[in-house]
């Protein structure tokens, strides 16, 4: 991704979720049920895009809006974590000297996976794996209106307020951003996947190594969309608000990611040389 770190993107595509509701709108389904099992689903698709290739697209916005940079990856799996490759720049192919230097960096990502010992691949697969066991803290972290139902693409939904719930002590690193948020979830009624949440910062958060702080009243939208008949994949993620990196910096965050072109190459998560993906 051209502009956000994977911690910054890690946390956008996280600090939308939670459930806590009234039954009367789902009913026979109790609502932390659903979005227990949506976090369920949620980790399952985590997992299952490890069987796919897909097309990243990121567009970065100057501040009237307009688009400012473009950058377009191919993202493929390399010995059980994706790898990102830039195939496009503002809407042109890669000069002959971009792509060498794409090409340097996908050998030697090879070659890193190439040296790892058993120890070190199965360390660095895990900690992939694990990067959103911090939602299985939702149920907890937020008290939940149920608003109703609403159709999205011709698939009926649940609608949810979220708020942050007083109390609330967090477990995990992304975890201790829920305090900060409240947002909008809709929920497919019959997958039991996310299809929509919308998450507007109200207290700053402060997250990395890079002591980098996200704003109050920066606003985070993601999409997924139904791939094939068994999983669910982000289709968009904007973000818009304010962030300021080593707390001496400040920058406007104005992005929008696309995701397209899944294509799934494996029929399973099970452990693979994928390097001619």
């Amino acid at each position: 991704m051209l502009a956000l770190t994977q911690d910054v993107k890690t946390l956008a595509l996280g600090i939308v979720f939670g459930c806590f509701g009234l039954p009367a709108l789902c009913a026979d389904r109790n609502p932390v049920d659903i979005v227990r099992q949506s976090i369920i689903n949620y980790q399952k698709d985590w997992l299952a895009s490890l069987d796919y290739t897909y097309t990243e697209r990121d567009v970065t916005k100057d501040s009237s809006g307009r688009p400012k940079t473009t950058e377009v990856s191919q993202v493929t799996v390399i010995d059980g974590t994706p790898y990102s490759r830039v195939i496009a720049k503002n809407g042109k192919p890669l000069s002959a000297e971009e792509a060498r230097r794409e090409d340097q960096k996908y050998k030697k990502a090879l070659g890193e996976r190439d040296n790892e010992t058993p120890e070190e691949r199965a360390h660095r697969v895990q900690k992939y794996r694990n990067q959103w066991k911090f939602l299985s803290e939702i149920p907890a972290a937020f008290n939940i209106k149920l608003l109703g139902n609403e159709t999205i693409a011709g698939r009926p939904n649940y609608v949810f307020d979220l708020t942050p719930r007083e109390g609330y002590t967090p477990t995990t690193k992304y975890g201790r951003i829920f305090p900060s948020v409240h947002g909008k979830l809709w929920i497919d009624e019959e997958d039991l996947r996310w299809t929509r949440a919308e998450c507007d910062v109200i207290d700053t958060i402060s997250m990395g190594w890079i002591l980098a702080r996200v704003g109050e009243g920066a606003k985070i939208t993601i999409q997924q969309v139904r791939v094939d008949g068994d999983h669910w994949m982000p289709k968009e993620l904007d973000i818009n608000g304010s962030a300021k990196i080593l707390l001496v910096k400040n920058r406007n965050l104005d992005e929008t990611v696309s995701y397209t072109d899944y294509k799934r190459v494996r029929s399973s998560t099970a452990p693979t040389n994928a390097k001619n993906q």
